[in-house]
């Protein structure tokens, strides 16, 4: 297996994020682009250009969603809905046989299913033996193409072959006391590629944490910090975190050797390859405006997740918040087996389709598709308490959102649907020109 070791990354931090933040500046992380170096959002008729920046891809892009791009034809190859019973998926990855893993929260299991669709064997129960799991939070395949199951609750990585069969267990030596590594690209038995989410005390006021891009290795879990990016918007009083409507975040995603993260204040994305940046995206903010009755439906829609003995101090709460008066500038990003960006657009709440646009790995924008846009319940009540994806973590960390569009391999991507009664399926399409 490749190594963070073997290609000689020094391995200079561990321990907390105020370590990480004094050091910051001593490692050279990714400075963000001051606002007067971003493109002009409503120059809308200037091309895309793309340079050589120093062996970095640097593209400029005015305005992704209004480029005249040729659309990709999809077509179905198979489906889940009828044939497996899925409640809350976290992941699906398609092995270099064209065939599908999925990872299931909720049971907790995976499903391993052929090329056409058919299942094969499922593997997986709740415990914490070799083969079980307590919270499955992320499915993905290693440095040398097995496949690996992180477990958040025992910060663990299971490694199994292409039938199930676990070939190791490893846990996470990266863990700080102000945050958390979530797992993304490069993993193997001695490194990954991650984003640490921080949960500073911040003072009164609309505030984001900054979330790191780090390289984890070796057997003190050494931390060596790539980049900076702020976090989620967050509006703080009295010691408490308040939902921000339409607020900013950093998202981010990660498959093989490649990481794709950015902030979507603006068209602000940079991808690696291993722990090199190999291009930088950056255009204009979205100028689309959030109307009254967006933000009514907006609050309404947050308020009824809670149930309704909380819904009035809820109501208070986001009183002393704020809502956004324009729509974040993408909403979700991907990044596939080749290195390609996928962008997706921040889609209104009545939308019922996301435009996503696909760029090659220099940041060339070549074609886009239209899928079902993918919600999922942050909340769910059972017996008058709030279980599920807890209350606590909805409003504490920094989530890069689960969307419709779990994986891309060559030509087919896995979908991630839910029918007319909220229950939630798979779909695979080979992609075309």
């Amino acid at each position: 297996m490749r190594s963070f070791l073997r290609r000689g990354f020094p391995m200079r931090l561990a321990g907390s994020v105020s370590c990480l933040l004094a050091l910051l500046p001593a490692l050279g992380c990714e400075e963000l682009p001051e606002p007067g170096q971003r493109l002009d959002p409503g120059a809308d008729a200037r091309p895309v250009s793309v340079v050589d920046s120093g062996g970095v891809s640097v593209a400029g892009i005015p305005n992704l969603h209004a480029l005249d791009l040729p659309e990709l034809s999809l077509t179905l190859l198979h489906s889940t809905a009828d044939d497996l019973d899925l409640v809350e998926v976290v992941g699906a990855v398609l092995l270099p046989d064209a065939s599908l893993v999925i990872a299931d929260k909720a049971a907790p299991n995976l499903s391993f299913l052929r090329p056409d669709g058919s299942l094969r064997a499922q593997a997986g129960r709740e415990g914490e033996g070799p083969g079980e799991y307590t919270e499955i939070s992320r499915i993905g395949l290693t440095s040398d193409g097995s496949l690996f199951v992180y477990d958040r609750a025992l910060r663990r990585f299971t490694f199994l072959d292409r039938e199930g069969g676990v070939i190791g267990v490893q846990r996470s030596r990266c863990t700080v006391a102000t945050g958390e590594v979530v797992p993304l690209a490069d993993v193997n038995a001695q490194a990954f590629l991650g984003v640490l989410e921080t949960r500073p005390d911040l003072p009164p006021g609309v505030q984001r944490g900054p979330l790191f891009l780090v390289a984890c290795a070796g057997r003190e879990g050494s931390l060596e910090t790539l980049g900076e990016w702020a976090g989620k918007e967050r509006y703080v009083a009295s010691n408490q975190w308040n939902a921000v409507g339409f607020g900013r975040t950093a998202l981010y995603d990660g498959r093989g050797d490649h990481t794709v993260v950015g902030t979507n204040d603006s068209l602000d994305v940079t991808l690696y390859e291993g722990t090199t940046v190999r291009t930088r995206i950056r255009g204009g903010s979205s100028m689309r405006r959030v109307t009254p009755g967006e933000r009514e439906e907006w609050t309404n829609l947050y308020l009824d997740m809670f149930p309704e003995i909380v819904r009035a101090d809820r109501r208070r709460r986001l009183a002393q918040s704020d809502i956004r008066d324009t729509y974040p500038a993408f909403g979700s990003i991907k990044v596939d087996a080749s290195g390609r960006i996928w962008i997706g657009e921040y889609a209104k709440l009545s939308a019922e389709q996301r435009l996503w646009t696909m760029l090659r790995p220099d940041g060339t924008p070549v074609g886009s598709i239209r899928l079902p846009v993918f919600r999922p319940d942050w909340l769910q009540i059972r017996e008058g308490s709030i279980t599920g994806r807890a209350l606590v973590e909805w409003e504490v960390t920094i989530p890069s959102p689960v969307h419709e569009l779990l994986d891309i391999a060559d030509d087919r991507i896995v979908v991630l649907r839910k029918d007319e009664l909220g229950r939630e399926f798979i779909e695979v399409y080979e992609v075309g020109p």
